[in-house]
């Protein structure tokens, strides 16, 4: 699969191997549960702080919460986040750190206990421990040593048995995130007693002698029928069929840090001319009828001959059967089109299955693909293969090797794939690529771990189900020119992208004001399928807005949980949330409430 690889020495050979393979196992190690990551952070927030709402405002309580996860961090590390400017952190401030700081290990500690242990019998004299932690790193004072080893040294010979100390710890630790988190559940069940109660007790009335005062009202309320019911909203341009036509296929998939990267693409324009762009998910197989697909939209931004993106032109929303679409008249010239999905349904998956499947079998002397393996090459084959020919040219095979290897296809690799194996007019066919892959599995004898390493970064599981990867199809329709399209590297969409979907969400209509500040608004786009919160902030210096949208039904969030603080810079603007229909065959409502925090 990627054959180029075998070009130049052995040593640079197995060099590359090596970290593709390491890449690959880093991607599997950074996949986690990121629901339980949440609901250990929040809980560690509650436990120490009461409310996710108000911010951390010291040190101290930053080590606090982290050690209530079972984090413990140095002065020196702490130092890095909490510095001599820090005045507050807020709740998710401190989840990114949690996020940088992992748990302490038990093998770490055995690690470190080890290095003391100089006969190598288990043991550590009090002594030996009470020279190490008060003389080196973060000094301890005689008396916490003194505690600890009194509380640790139960049959009182003046020695540690440290694997049982490590144990110690460890129980401890889980206990004490046990409890952190059966504190939480308990606080949560009577928060929702009290609002229930609230709801079940009738309003006091003139007649008691008291004023009734309205429970705080959500902001936003938008009550949405079922988008599988929605008709098409738009209709093609007459005359289309004699427009040129342009297609291209891309893809998202999640980096090795989880963040969403996806093709781009360059539009060349030779003169003005009418535009119909649309973009849908691409199915590699028959729809099931399951969870729906992701949500994808394209944003056109215009771009200069140095290739600086600019302003926002048109994006597609308007609904026509399966796909979203934008009509526009368009200037000669050279624009952007960067495709995105919100990460409503396209998220990282909880878990790698541990067991892999089976890839190659050994038949003679030779090892054979396996069936399974042969259908997931033919599903990869459709997505690399951009332009819909049916073959793989330099340019594609290249953007493929870039992802999947880190590495382009100079011309010796491309002479070694011209060379053996089948082309046609110059491209790759679809024998020749899995071709490429039987030759792979032979060279390696059968050794599979570079041929994980792609299936991997394509975005199959363990199990060889594509369930990290959302492939798409562009379509593009010029009345006047033919519209010359280049498709880029795998990328984020980074700030450019931020900014044309705030600017998008901007222009959908008048923003309302955030109460307690005439310098803060939330702007909200409602399309048929997704309602779009962004935070502006006009005043000149940072702020944090919680956006609560835990009474919405039927919906699901980009964002970790619905109720979400997002922080944007002074005269900014950045996305809050997006929200959309867990089930499109329900109604839907989305139910907003905002707060600054302070």
């Amino acid at each position: 699969m990627s054959r180029h690889r075998r070009s130049g020495s052995a040593g640079s050979q197995d060099s590359r191997r090596s970290s593709s393979h390491t890449a690959g196992n880093a991607k599997d190690t950074k996949t986690s549960k990121d629901a339980e990551f949440y609901t250990e952070c929040r809980a560690a927030y509650i436990a120490i702080v009461g409310n996710p709402q108000d911010g951390i405002t010291s040190k101290d309580q930053l080590a606090q919460v982290l050690q209530q996860t079972g984090r413990n961090p140095s002065q020196k590390t702490l130092g890095k986040y909490w510095t001599s400017q820090t005045k507050k952190m807020i709740y998710d401030d401190v989840c990114a750190v949690m996020r940088e700081i992992q748990p302490t290990t038990s093998e770490e500690l055995m690690k470190a206990f080890k290095k003391m242990d100089i006969n190598g019998d288990g043991f550590i004299t009090h002594n030996e421990l009470a020279k190490v932690l008060t003389q080196r790193g973060e000094k301890m004072t005689e008396e916490e040593v003194k505690s600890m080893i009194a509380e640790a040294d139960e049959d009182g010979d003046k020695k540690l048995n440290y694997k049982e100390f490590c144990q110690m710890l460890m129980n401890t630790s889980e206990k004490c995130k046990k409890k952190t988190s059966e504190r939480m559940e308990r606080k949560d069940r009577k928060q929702r007693k009290n609002r229930q109660d609230s709801i079940d007790k009738p309003m006091p009335s003139k007649k008691d002698g008291i004023s009734p005062r309205p429970a705080k009202r959500d902001t936003i309320i938008i009550n949405l029928q079922p988008v599988s019911s929605i008709a098409a909203k738009v209709t093609e341009p007459r005359n289309l069929k004699s427009w040129h036509h342009t297609q291209s296929k891309g893809c998202f998939h999640l980096d090795e840090d989880n963040l969403l990267i996806s093709h781009q693409y360059v539009l060349e324009l030779s003169t003005a001319t009418a535009l119909w762009l649309t973009v849908k998910p691409l199915h590699l197989k028959p729809e099931s009828g399951g969870k729906p697909s992701p949500d994808i939209s394209v944003y056109l931004l215009r771009q200069n001959d140095e290739a600086v993106v600019g302003e926002l032109v048109t994006y597609t929303h308007m609904k026509n059967q399966q796909k979203y679409c934008a009509h526009r008249e368009l200037k000669a010239g050279s624009y952007r089109l960067i495709p995105m999905t919100s990460g409503c349904r396209f998220k990282p998956r909880e878990k790698h299955h541990s067991t892999k499947g089976q890839l190659t079998q050994k038949e003679s002397d030779t090892y054979v693909l396996t069936k399974q393996f042969k259908n997931a090459l033919t599903d990869i084959f459709e997505i690399v293969d951009l332009d819909s020919n049916g073959t793989l040219s330099r340019d594609e095979f290249n953007l493929f090797q870039l992802h999947t290897s880190g590495e382009p296809v100079d011309d010796d690799a491309w002479e070694v794939v011209e060379e053996n194996f089948e082309l046609k007019k110059g491209e790759l066919t679809r024998k020749g690529f899995m071709d490429l892959n039987q030759m792979e599995a032979n060279d390696v004898e059968g050794d599979t771990d570079d041929l994980w390493v792609t299936l991997h970064s394509m975005g199959f599981n363990n199990r060889l189900e594509l369930d990290q990867a959302c492939p798409f199809i562009v379509d593009l329709y010029t009345d006047k020119c033919k519209a010359h399209v280049r498709a880029l590297p795998l990328q984020k969409g980074g700030v450019t992208l931020e900014k044309a979907v705030c600017a998008a969400i901007m222009s959908a209509g008048e923003p309302t004001k955030v109460k307690g500040s005439k310098e803060v608004a939330l702007h909200t786009q409602t399309t048929d399928a997704r309602v779009s919160i962004a935070v502006e902030n006009q005043g000149s210096s940072n702020i944090s807005v919680q956006l609560n949208c835990s009474r919405s039904t039927n919906c699901t969030s980009n964002r970790p949980d619905l109720m979400y603080t997002v922080n944007v810079p002074a005269r900014a603007v950045a996305v809050g949330q997006h929200l959309m229909p867990q089930d499109e065959t329900r109604d839907w409502t989305v139910k907003c409430a905002e707060s600054l925090v302070s």
